[in-house]
């Protein structure tokens, strides 16, 4: 069974695709007519996104942080935020974590202490094993 429409008219490589189609656990096999729409509908996706990202940049190119900013302020993209959070500075940064410290978040506290005390048994546990094997 060959292809719904001509190869040509994609951007995406229909292997790729079909790559990432099968690896989901409950995809058992692609055919050629799901393949095309998968395809071509990220193509428009990515298309519609890049467009609407370069329409907020101010020159002329697009960079990550005009992608990430449509992404974060509009709802129907909230199952990319995580993938693509606007990015920052390591100034701004530490001003949230001081903020965040300064507010007394002791659960926040607590899980930061204890993840510390994680690492620091585990670099002193392979330190250990480290002196053990020499």
């Amino acid at each position: 069974m060959s292809t719904p429409k001509a190869e040509k008219d994609l951007h995406l490589p229909l292997s790729r695709v079909k790559t990432i189609m099968k690896s989901s656990p409950e995809v058992d096999a692609v055919g050629p007519e799901p393949l095309y729409l998968v395809t071509k509908v990220t193509e428009l996706f990515v298309t519609d996104l890049a467009k609407r990202a370069f329409k907020n940049s101010k020159n002329n190119f697009l960079e990550y942080k005009h992608i990430a900013e449509v992404v974060q302020e509009d709802d129907t993209l909230d199952f990319l935020r995580e993938i693509m959070p606007r990015k920052i500075t390591v100034r701004q940064f530490k001003e949230l974590m001081a903020k965040k410290s300064s507010r007394g978040d002791e659960s926040d506290e607590t899980s930061e202490e204890s993840s510390e005390e994680e690492s620091s048994e585990d670099s002193s546990s392979s330190n250990n094993a480290e002196t053990q094997n020499s």
